[in-house]
């Protein structure tokens, strides 16, 4: 974003306190580290910084501007005649926000908006993909989806821009709600509704409430991409006012995959059917919920007019995201990162791509805590040491106090007790898998997001091979 200082004040109502209202700047910047020459730099209050503390070398980077909220702050930086224009409001972050509104609205986008308990980001990224076939494309980079890293992300838009492709996270109720009236999407994805988030939203129907919020904020003219074998995405769609596109494999939906086949060890083959059209795909992810966050993608493309060779051309040039489902070799045995993020769900979904995978060697399962599920964090602990022990599951390794419920759970499932490795910490996982572990196994690991289960990959793939 390039602009005025008048500019700012204007659109997020703020008091210039230093400088000239016609003063430039280009660029947004929250993370004086990063701070460039003539960006606009925010000082966001965080759980563990505040962005006043860091003026100073905002002001040594050069940036051209600076909105704060904390005047003492301000005025212990010192700001030279010279120096950078400085705007005050009330709260920086819905500064950010309401800026990153006003910038939107400059252009006549269109704006895809996506969320749901899994999937979201790989089901963005294939979104992308496709538009990118007809459109020049903006999409939110890493995991840049939540109330400061959707605006940031949309900073990025300019003239070229025909669509952008946002996946929208939340935590509470509310938040997805805010981030549709900054990007105004024309177009709303639900992949689907897992019980997640319940230290805030205490039950399912809590988070089916406030994942629906995307919903809900599509007009008329919009259209809601509806997964028809969740009924609780499924339950939403009959309370709107928009078009409505189902996609789904085991109920009748408008977009649909036929004839699944898995590939050995490499992905899957189906048929999309989409409408009265039909094509062959091939999709390179050895998760069965690949094949959903494909047709949720397939029916966006159609909402958006894409002709189905550009929607199969566009897939197939889809990002593999890290840490999700990614595969890695070494030492001849096979990992599957997918050590992002984890909850029931998702869990499930591993423990269905370690089933179906074909090997020679042991399955090994590697998990972490499932964390942000409130009251239900026990028994989801204990309902997932049950599926474990009846998965084909060779060796059970668990991280972390939860996990090790998992880990007790599957004992007294019927998992014999030498099978089930409980560790403290990444480096006693990874001594173990590293001893282990051997050419031909297949390793699968799976984590909530704070539990870095990725540095269990780490340790063990920076190791001598055997």
């Amino acid at each position: 974003m390039n602009s005025h200082a008048k500019t700012v004040m204007h659109a997020v109502k703020g008091q210039l306190v230093h400088g000239d209202p016609s003063a430039l700047f280009k660029g947004i910047s929250i993370d004086s580290r990063s701070a460039m020459r003539g960006e606009l730099f925010f000082c966001i209050k965080g759980e563990k910084f505040d962005g006043h503390d860091f003026i100073h070398d905002a002001i040594s980077g050069n940036v051209s501007g600076i909105v704060f909220s904390d005047r003492e702050k301000l005025k212990a930086a010192r700001l030279r005649p010279d120096g950078p224009f400085a705007i005050h409001v009330a709260d920086t972050i819905r500064a950010l926000q309401d800026l990153a509104a006003f910038h939107r609205r400059l252009f006549p986008v269109r704006v895809v908006g996506v969320t749901g308990s899994n999937g979201k980001s790989t089901t963005k990224e294939m979104i992308a993909a496709i538009a990118a076939t007809a459109h020049k494309t903006l999409k939110n980079k890493g995991n840049l989806n939540n109330h400061i890293g959707l605006p940031l992300s949309l900073f990025g838009l300019n003239k070229e821009h025909g669509l952008a492709v946002l996946e929208m996270g939340m935590s509470a109720a509310g938040e997805i709600r805010r981030l549709a009236e900054i990007a105004l999407p024309e177009i709303g994805v639900i992949t689907n509704i897992f019980p997640a988030h319940l230290v805030e939203l205490k039950d399912v129907r809590s988070v089916q409430s406030a994942k629906g919020e995307l919903f809900a904020a599509l007009g008329r003219e919009g259209t809601a991409i509806v997964n028809a074998d969740d009924p609780l995405v499924l339950e939403l769609a009959g309370k709107l006012r928009s078009r409505v596109v189902t996609f789904g494999v085991d109920k009748p939906a408008d977009v649909t995959a036929a004839d699944i086949r898995f590939r050995k060890n490499t992905g899957f083959d189906f048929t999309v059917r989409l409408f009265d059209d039909k094509f062959p795909l091939f999709l390179p992810l050895l998760s069965y919920g690949g094949i959903y966050n494909a047709l949720a993608a397939v029916a966006v493309g159609h909402a958006l007019g894409i002709a189905p060779d550009n929607m199969t051309t566009g897939l197939g040039r889809s990002a593999q995201l890290a840490q999700r489902g990614e595969i890695l070799t070494h030492n001849s045995m096979t990992i599957l990162d997918d050590s992002y993020n984890a909850n029931p769900g998702s869990m499930q979904d591993a423990l269905d791509t370690l089933t179906r995978f074909q090997t020679d060697g042991r399955k090994f399962f590697v998990m972490g805590d499932m964390l942000e599920l409130g009251e239900f964090s026990e028994r989801a602990h204990i309902e997932l040491g049950q599926k474990i022990a009846n998965c084909p599951v060779d060796y059970l390794v668990t991280v972390g106090t939860l996990a090790g419920l998992a880990g007790d759970s599957a004992r007294k499932t019927g998992m014999a007790q030498d099978r089930i490795i409980a560790t403290e910490n990444h480096q006693q996982a990874a001594d173990y898998l590293s001893s282990q572990a051997a050419p031909g196994d297949f390793l699968v690991f799976k984590g909530s997001r704070s539990t870095h289960m990725e540095k269990v990959i780490e340790t063990l793939t920076s190791s001598p091979t055997k």
